[in-house]
């Protein structure tokens, strides 16, 4: 029994730190723990030999506890430690200690002394560091870690106007920055609005670099906007001549749509994009790309911009893409608008009387269509660069000033005078009778007589079935005669194909300044920063939230309360000592005795457990209210400050610099500028917005109203805008009279293929295929646009059957000079849509009735390379190919575009071909020049 005494005490002794218990030393300690009663004359050994008792399980337990928190009290909040570096991530630096892994955060680590430096230059990879414990979870085995001693909260509140210190994390999308503003929280910095050029943003290329900034706004969810410097960009007027950089949001035929700061836009026209006049300037620009741009005016058609060189200076014109290819032929701008003056313009508008081509600036010069003729129409498309003659001098009209001209001809129209034997031009076919035809060019009448035709006899009653009205054919004055009847002179034309053998007829119906450029790539100069993806962020936080939430559980709480408990634990101790001390008996009954108050204790230290934990959560709530009122204050805070930036703001509408929010807002815009379709358009989607069908429909009806009749383009846009609204909110019947009312102020065709648009890209076939009928009911079944905007909605529609059958009944109708083009664009359509075997019948048929027409072979050329995939997996095609190229170069046309065949040829090779076939096509261009020379 002594033995065993012996050995509970050596336990107890170990375990019991606030308690220190010394070993018996004389024999009358041991012997008293016999039986016997103890006297009172022996209290004192008594009291030293109750210690020598067997501890209870409940006892056991809390002596484990025991010695786990002191195990853990290295791991405490606060407790500096010292970490060995293991990886250093984007934002973060992981770290080992013992069996535990921590992470520290780039905004737990100190600043560097200097701007632009980085966070992580003072650590390495395998360095030892210290660190302060900012929370643990103990079953992950991960920490938190700072180097800060002074714990810093993980989460802020931040205000507007506040300077802050900011970490780089990088480009996170085109036009915004992301960084670090505490471990918990991210802010965006955009950089329209806060970099004047591009290489000022390029310093970011480096990640985790050290920046001041200010807090600019907080968004409705809780995203910080911040701005570089005490100044921002966006707090600076717009001003003519000011260079800035541009976010590239639509690119439409004639303009580009660019995003500046402040939610401004401007706008880049086709005449302002190059002072190198080019035929297709848009063709390497894209979407969501940052140039710069310069500011050329500010009025009532918004804020226009442009991109020249010379506006923007050598080095900052170099920051914006550039052209790989030059111009085919020279061309350059003219600020002399003299009449007789030969300039160059871009068509922006087309119609059945009228060609509009913007010349300079606001200088539109006017063309009719009666003096462009037929011949040279196709090369006044809308978006077509052109050369014009002017005939008038400028006059205004609204905002724009306007002359007449007329196209620029290699010769001069041919008249009854200068019309000479063996003279060969162009004729367009007015009539056709069983004995010839009756051709035309501007002026000059005459005939072919049946004879002339062909070198073989014709049949009279096939003749209309062989020619057209309308259609282009060359003829050879063979003869004249005055007619006496008429008054004027009847020339007898031959049309014979013995005449014409080695004449290209592109020079007859296609000018020497009509040359396209070469096909240029889309270029994206601005790339300073690969973007970076956000969901690292976002994974983070959420793996950062639950670490905390779960430390705050376990640890937190119970390091706040573990004081108050331990001393809880001492006073049950003391008092089970001392009614020990009183007590008496066998060895047997102290056990049972030592059981029952452990068990009181216990029970003790629950209540006095939960008691804790009310009062904590107590504090908690009043915490909560605390911070109630912080966000009352603040909010009140808010509102005097919304109302400054509601008087600046229309300080700023006063000057156009700043989009409008409010129907007030808009009403100031309109009165400055009553013609501008986009800010009726803004007011109606503005109203859209705020789901008020009605008021919408009367600010569109207030803009056609409002707007000039002169400016056909802006009250066309709010038809469109119109046509939108019915068709989403409105219905067929309202959407119908609607339409019938636009197409009497607006060209009929137009404005059917722009509702056909519509319906179609919202999946309404049904109501398409309905206009489609009226509109060929309306003279539609004439043209050749309206036959191939119909093809192609029938393949989308996966109607082959119908589509199959529509080709045919075209040509039924069309004149024979628009059957090519019908025939043309629905091969193309086959290859895009329906089957490209059908496609390349349909253009073998094509080159084998016109094979001198250069620019049907190019189409071909085009549909057969468009899929590049196809081409390298598949050596049959590559093959059918190279026959064509070959059938091209051995074309009996003009030099200039054997030349760009063997150009395109020669590029095929070197993309899919071999070395040797590469060879073979400059072995055949060398033969070519050497038989011409």
């Amino acid at each position: 029994m002594v033995e065993k005494v012996k050995k509970t005490v050596t336990k107890t002794t170990a375990t019991l730190q606030k308690k220190t218990i010394t070993k018996p030393t004389t024999a009358t300690t041991t012997t008293t723990t016999t039986s016997k009663p103890i006297s009172k004359s022996t209290t004192t050994t008594a009291t030293n030999t109750t210690t020598t008792k067997p501890i209870s399980k409940n006892e056991k337990i809390t002596i484990v506890n025991k010695k786990e928190n002191n195990e853990n009290d290295k791991f405490k909040i606060g407790n500096k430690i010292e970490v060995c570096v293991k990886e250093i991530r984007d934002f973060e630096v992981i770290t080992n200690f013992e069996s535990y892994i921590g992470k520290l955060h780039v905004c737990n680590i100190p600043l560097p002394s200097k701007e632009g430096e980085s966070v992580l230059n003072s650590i390495k990879k395998g360095n030892t560091i210290i660190c302060y414990i900012v929370s643990v979870e103990h079953t992950a085995k991960i920490m938190t870690l700072s180097m800060f001693e002074q714990l810093k909260p993980q989460t802020k509140q931040f205000k507007i106007g506040q300077q802050i210190d900011a970490i780089v994390y990088g480009l996170t999308s085109v036009n915004e920055i992301t960084c670090w503003i505490s471990p918990t929280q991210v802010g965006t910095i955009e950089i329209i609005s806060n970099f004047k050029n591009i290489p000022q943003f390029k310093q970011f290329k480096e990640k985790n670099t050290f920046i001041k900034c200010l807090v600019k706004s907080i968004g409705v969810d809780n995203k910080i906007y911040l701005s570089i410097g005490k100044e921002s960009i966006s707090n600076e007027k717009i001003k003519v001549g000011d260079i800035m950089i541009g976010l590239i949001k639509e690119i439409g035929n004639i303009s580009m749509k660019i995003q500046l700061y402040n939610n401004l836009s401007g706008e880049i026209r086709l005449i302002d994009i190059n002072d190198e006049l080019r035929t297709n300037p848009l063709s390497i620009y894209k979407t969501e790309t940052l140039i710069m741009v310069c500011v050329k005016s500010i009025g009532k058609e918004g804020i226009l911009l442009s991109t020249y060189k010379s506006l923007l200076g050598l080095k900052t014109w170099e920051m914006n893409p550039k052209y790989k290819h030059p111009r085919s032929i020279k061309r350059s701008i003219k600020n002399d608008f003299i009449i007789g003056a030969q300039v160059w313009g871009f068509v922006i508008e087309k119609t059945n009387q009228i060609i509009r081509v913007e010349l300079k600036g606001q200088l539109i010069a006017i063309l009719q269509v009666e003096d462009v003729g037929p011949f040279l129409l196709s090369s006044c498309d809308v978006g077509r660069l052109v050369r014009v003659v002017i005939a008038s001098e400028p006059t205004i009209e609204g905002s724009s000033q306007i002359v007449k001209a007329h196209l620029h001809l290699d010769k001069t129209a041919p008249t009854p005078k200068t019309i000479k034997i063996d003279d060969i031009l162009p004729l367009e076919i007015v009539d056709i009778k069983n004995y010839g035809l009756f051709v035309k060019n501007r002026k000059v009448s005459g005939l072919a007589h049946i004879s002339q035709l062909d070198d073989e006899p014709i049949d009279p009653e096939q003749i209309d079935k062989l020619y057209s009205l309308g259609e282009f054919v060359l003829g050879k004055c063979i003869g004249k005669e005055r007619s006496k009847e008429k008054g004027k002179t009847i020339f007898q034309f031959t049309l014979k194909p013995e005449h014409f053998q080695s004449i290209d007829m592109e020079q007859f119906i296609k000018c020497s300044w009509d040359q396209e450029d070469p096909i240029e790539e889309v270029f994206q100069p601005i790339k300073p920063i690969k973007t970076i993806s956000t969901l690292p962020i976002k994974s983070f936080l959420v793996e950062l939230n639950q670490l905390l939430e779960s430390s705050k559980l376990i640890t937190t709480t119970i390091n706040n309360k573990q004081n108050k408990l331990e001393t809880i634990e001492e006073e049950d101790e003391e008092k089970e000592i001392k009614d020990q001390n009183h007590s008496g008996g066998d060895d047997d009954d102290d056990n049972d005795e030592f059981k029952s108050t452990s068990l009181i204790s216990s029970n003790i230290l629950s209540k006095k457990r939960k008691d804790i934990i009310k009062d904590n959560d107590e504090i908690d709530e009043d915490e909560i209210t605390d911070s109630k009122k912080k966000q009352k204050t603040e909010k009140n805070k808010n509102k005097n400050k919304q109302e400054q930036e509601i008087q600046e703001r229309e300080d700023l509408l006063a000057n156009n610099n700043v989009a409008p929010e409010g129907p007030q807002d808009f009403e100031r815009m309109i009165l400055g500028t009553p013609n501008s379709s986009y800010i009726w358009i803004k007011f109606m989607s503005h109203y859209l917005g705020l789901s008020e069908i009605s008021k919408a429909r009367e600010i569109g009806e207030r803009a056609i109203k409002k707007i000039i009749p002169s400016e056909v383009l802006e009250q066309r846009n709010i038809w469109i805008a119109m046509y939108n609204l019915e068709n989403l909110y409105g219905t067929p019947d309202s959407l119908l009279k609607l339409f019938q009312r636009s197409i009497q102020y607006q060209d009929p065709k137009t404005m059917y293929l722009t509702i056909i648009n519509i319906l179609e890209n919202t999946g309404k076939f049904e109501r398409t295929e309905e206009y489609f009928k009226m509109l060929f009911k309306k003279d539609g079944k004439h043209s050749a646009k309206v036959w191939c905007r119909y093809g192609e909605f029938l393949l989308k529609c996966n109607n082959i059957e119908v589509f199959n059958s529509i080709l045919s009944r075209a040509l039924e109708i069309l004149p024979k000079k628009k059957q090519i083009k019908v025939i043309n664009k629905f091969a193309q359509l086959e290859y895009k849509l329906g089957d490209i075997e059908r496609g390349r019948t349909i253009f073998e048929g094509l080159v084998s009735n016109y094979p001198n027409r250069t620019d049907i072979w190019n189409i071909y050329l085009d549909m057969e390379l468009r899929d590049k995939d196809a081409i390298k997996s598949s050596k049959e095609l590559k093959d059918k190919i190279r026959t064509l190229f070959n059938r091209t170069i051995a074309l009996k046309v003009s030099d200039r575009n054997i030349k760009q065949f063997f150009k395109r040829f020669l590029q095929f090779e070197k993309e899919f071909g071999s070395n040797f076939t590469t060879n073979e096509v400059k072995k055949l261009a060398i033969k070519f020049v050497e038989s011409n020379n």
